[in-house]
Parts: structure tokens; sequence; C-alpha cells
């Protein structure tokens, strides 16, 4: 009986060993996949991060990228206006193709607060150029032509007075044309309103493309080859007063 009780005592106790030992095993397995759970959230976290910090620095690129397209732009145009003594302002503004400061008499006026450039033709053919040269050219003249009798041109693409491209009136008419080795050629011609007063006169050569306007509108309209780079200004053809307000110059893509 006695030999029965400690067989008894012995199973128990190796019952409970089992038990206890199966307990901090599934103990150990919860702490190991505890442990790495939390070790492939803080790789995920990590991984997001350098997600957020790869986007971060996609921005700063795409926004220096912008910054770069603004900053290359290329275009745009230039815009003279007339200011200080007259005389000083014809010789380190432009210099001459035919004729001089003395056959025009330059002197600065006022037009309400803007500057005015009056210029006084003697009658002897003046022509005044932008010590730069162009190719393709936008160019628009504001002036005042009432008090002048003669013709006004403006004039690119030039070489010397035997060699320019031109839009040119006189009174409400205008020509579009060349002049080549002395020899001019017209490629369109037509009347226009509102000769008189204020008026913007405007003249482009893009390519083969040549365009005279008046304001906003088209006047005429001509084609040509292209003629070799030059000096772009204006030429008086007459004797009288013009008034030139402010010159604008834009560099032009081929039509």
């Amino acid at each position: 009986m006695k030999k029965l009780s400690i067989l008894l005592y012995v199973m128990l106790f190796m019952v409970g060993s089992i038990a206890l030992t199966s307990c901090s095993g599934e103990k150990k397995t919860e702490k190991s996949e505890s442990a790495v759970h939390a070790e492939a959230a803080e790789e995920h976290e990590h991984e997001e991060g350098g997600e957020e910090h790869n986007m971060a620095d996609m921005g700063e690129e795409s926004a220096s990228h912008e910054h770069n397209e603004e900053a290359g732009t290329e275009g745009g145009s230039t815009m003279w206006i007339p200011k200080g003594d007259a005389a000083k302002l014809m010789s380190s503004n432009f210099h001459y193709i035919t004729g001089a400061t003395s056959n025009i008499a330059p002197k600065l006026t006022k037009n309400g607060s803007d500057n005015v450039l009056e210029l006084t033709a003697d009658g002897t053919t003046t022509a005044f150029v932008f010590h730069k040269s162009y190719g393709n050219i936008g160019m628009i003249a504001s002036l005042d032509a009432s008090a002048f009798k003669g013709t006004v041109r403006l004039i690119h693409h030039a070489q010397n007075t035997d060699n320019y491209e031109f839009v040119a009136i006189n009174g409400n008419h205008m020509k579009l044309g060349r002049i080549v080795n002395g020899k001019e050629t017209i490629f369109n011609e037509s009347d226009f309103d509102g000769a008189s007063g204020w008026l913007n006169l405007r003249v482009s050569a893009a390519g083969t493309h040549f365009k005279g306007y008046i304001n906003d509108k088209t006047i005429t309209h001509g084609h040509g080859d292209k003629m070799k780079n030059g000096f772009v200004g204006i030429m008086l053809e007459g004797a009288g007063t013009l008034l030139l307000k402010s010159i604008e110059l834009a560099e032009l893509e081929d039509e």
C-alpha cells in the first residue's frame, strides 16, 4: 500500500513537470513571435521613413528643376525709353549709317508724364541704329509723325544704306520691302486709317515672313529669303518733327 502511494506521487510530479515545461515553452514562443513582430514593425517604419525621405528628395529636385526652367527661360523683349541729355543719348545708344545728330536736332521733351525724344529733321536722309545686330526681330516704335513731311522707316537687317529691310509710312500709306545692293523690292503696300497722332508702328521679320502693322492691325505681309543679320533702327527721309516715345525689340522664331 505504501509502495502504491509513492508511485502515485511520482506520477503526479512527472505530470506537473511536463505541464510546467509546456507552459514555459509556449511563453518563450510567444515572446519570440512578439520580438519578430517588433523587429518587422521597426523595419517597416524605417522603410516608410526612407520612402518619405526619398519623396522629399524628389520634391527638392523637382522644385530645383522648375527653378532652373524659370531661370533658363529665353526670349522676352527690350524696351528703350529716352532719358537724359538728348545729344549724348543719340551717341551712346545709337550709331548712324547715314546722316548725323546735327541733321535731326534731338531734344528731350514731355508728353504728360512720359519722356519724348523730339527729332527735327532738316531734309537730309538720316538713319540711326542700335549697336547690336539681330536676325529674326520684332520692332515697335511708339511715335507721332503728324508734323513730319516725308517717309519714316523702321529698318532691320541693316548693313548700310544699300542693304537693309524695312517697313515705311508716308502719310497713311505703308510699304514693306527690302533694299539689296541699292535696289528696292516691295513685298507689299497698302493704305491705313488713323495716320495722325500717336501710333505704334511695328515690323516683324521671322524667317521668310515679313509683316507691317499699325498698332495691332496687320497692314502689309510679304515673303522673301533671309538676309544676313544686321542692325535695327529708324530712318527719316524728309523734313519736320518726329516725336518718339519708345522702341521695343523682341527676338523672334522662324514662322
